[in-house]
C-alpha cells in the first residue's frame, strides 16, 4: 500500500457530513478538500448488509486495488471515502476501476 489511508472514524464522519458526495451505480465517493494536508487521504468502506466478512473484505480489496492503479493521478490535498453499493459485488475488477475512473473525473480530481 503505497498511499495514506483514513483510519480514524471522526475523519470519515468529517468526509460524510461536510464533504461533497458522487455517486454512480455500484460506489459512492465522498470528497472533502483539506487545507491542512499534503497528502490525499482514502477510506474505503463496504456495509455489513453486502454480505459476510469474507465478501466485504474481497469488496475492500478490490476498491484499493482500483484505487491504487489511478493513485498516481489523483490531485493532492483530499480526503475521500470510497462506499461500496448494492451493484459494486456484480463488476469485475477492470469494471471497477473504470467506474471508480469515471466518479473522481466527475468530481475532477485529476
Amino acid at each position: 500500500m503505497n498511499y495514506p489511508v483514513i483510519k480514524e472514524n471522526h475523519l470519515f464522519s468529517k468526509a460524510y457530513e461536510r464533504g461533497k458526495s458522487f455517486v454512480s451505480e455500484g460506489m459512492a465517493l465522498y470528497v472533502l478538500r483539506s487545507r491542512n494536508r499534503k497528502e490525499t487521504f482514502v477510506g474505503f468502506t463496504v456495509s455489513k448488509n453486502r454480505g459476510n466478512a469474507v465478501l466485504r473484505n474481497r469488496l475492500r480489496r478490490r476498491m484499493r486495488e482500483a484505487y491504487r492503479i489511478l493513485y498516481p493521478f489523483v490531485k493532492k490535498g483530499y480526503l475521500i471515502v470510497i462506499v461500496a453499493r448494492q451493484q459494486c459485488e456484480r463488476y469485475s475488477s477492470t469494471e471497477l476501476c473504470e467506474q471508480l475512473h469515471a466518479l473522481f473525473r466527475k468530481a475532477a480530481l485529476f
